[in-house]
């Protein structure tokens, strides 16, 4: 989904009022990863699907802002400069 809000209104009842209460339980990544799709959406960014062989997710992680080697690392709240790369 491009679109947050519609996203959270697809999940079932109730889940909408846990998240607004900031009770996420397994819906965290899910959310997280339609969060940073609808701002990349949004400034124009095509979205693509990553899926590995394994099967095992690709983590965002927790980290600062950070670069190694061609890897640049910003917190989710940061998605919207990827503008300017």
């Amino acid at each position: 989904m491009k679109d947050c809000g519609l996203f959270v209104s697809m999940l079932e009842d109730g889940t909408q009022y846990d998240i607004l209460q900031g009770n996420l339980y397994g819906y965290k990544g899910a959310v997280f990863e339609n969060l940073v799709a609808d701002i990349l959406a949004k400034i124009g960014r095509k979205l693509y699907y990553f899926r590995k062989d394994s099967g095992l997710e690709v983590n965002l992680g927790d980290y600062n802002v950070g670069r190694s080697e061609q890897i640049l690392t910003l917190p989710l709240y940061m998605a919207f400069f990827l503008r300017a790369l």
